[in-house]
């Protein structure tokens, strides 16, 4: 769904409108009192409206509560990513010390869990790390005593070849991992202060550019349809064809804009 409301609020009365008009064409081939077939499919139609947008914002809901969480996934991570190394390094020592035997001496974070010694090796400044990356990040540990590393990371590629030492252990904290198991478990998070969550000042240029994305063609388009079809079986005809061309003009911007610009 758009995040401009005026857009969605527009969605819904064209869905609601070919609903209405769909129910009303079926309902004059059998019942011919005008005043009958127009409160019958007000009722049929607001019933099927109903049913229909309930489903849709219970999905809806879902999916904004998913991005709610996976928006402050984000945000978190970028304040931990933006936060000098020395404040990175104390954060997770005050959250490793809630469960764990924790150290942290001259740049080196390590705790004690179930009896092996973890290390900890912040690598935020790498978008995703490849096998060459670990290589070059752990080198400088090879000497140290430890049983596991922990590689703090935004992610990670896949089928990474993580057995580089031999009876040593490398763990990757990801941006999910670290948000999951740190920030949220122990209910400690970076300081978000400096991140700037303002909205920007809505433009008629951005609602305007909404309302005509490519991906709405189809559905001005269908709605089109159902308008000028519509007025050949319903009365007021010209009503009908004023509204359904005009959809489908709007269906024809939606593919010709992209282009458009793309010329420019």
């Amino acid at each position: 769904m758009s995040k401009f409301k005026i857009i969605n609020l527009l969605d819904k009365i064209f869905i609601s409108v070919a609903i209405f008009l769909i129910i009303y064409a079926w309902l004059n081939f059998y019942i011919r009192d005008l005043w009958t077939t127009f409160v019958l499919s007000l009722i049929f139609s607001f019933a099927i409206i109903f049913l229909l947008y309930y489903f849709l914002n219970k999905k809806q809901e879902k999916v904004k509560l998913n991005k709610k969480s996976t928006d402050e996934m984000n945000k978190s991570f970028l304040s931990f990513r933006l936060t000098p190394r020395n404040e990175k390094l104390n954060l997770l020592f005050k959250i490793f010390s809630n469960e764990f035997e924790t150290k942290l001496d001259n740049g080196l974070l390590s705790y004690i869990k179930e009896g092996k010694k973890h290390i900890v090796l912040i690598a935020t400044y790498i978008e995703k790390i490849n096998e060459n990356d670990l290589i070059n990040l752990i080198d400088e540990f090879a000497n140290f005593d430890f049983d596991v590393i922990d590689v703090v990371c935004q992610a990670v590629c896949e089928n990474i070849n993580s057995k580089i030492f031999v009876n040593k252990k490398i763990v990757f904290l990801t941006k999910e991992k670290l948000y999951t198991d740190c920030f949220l478990k122990y209910s400690i998070f970076p300081d978000d202060s400096k991140i700037d969550t303002s909205i920007t000042k809505l433009k008629f240029k951005d609602i305007l550019n909404n309302f005509f994305l490519p991906e709405k063609s189809r559905s001005y388009f269908f709605c089109g349809l159902i308008l000028i079809f519509s007025s050949i079986i319903l009365p007021y005809h010209i009503y009908y064809v004023l509204f359904g061309s005009m959809l489908l003009i709007f269906s024809i911007l939606c593919k010709l804009l992209p282009k458009i610009r793309k010329n420019k």
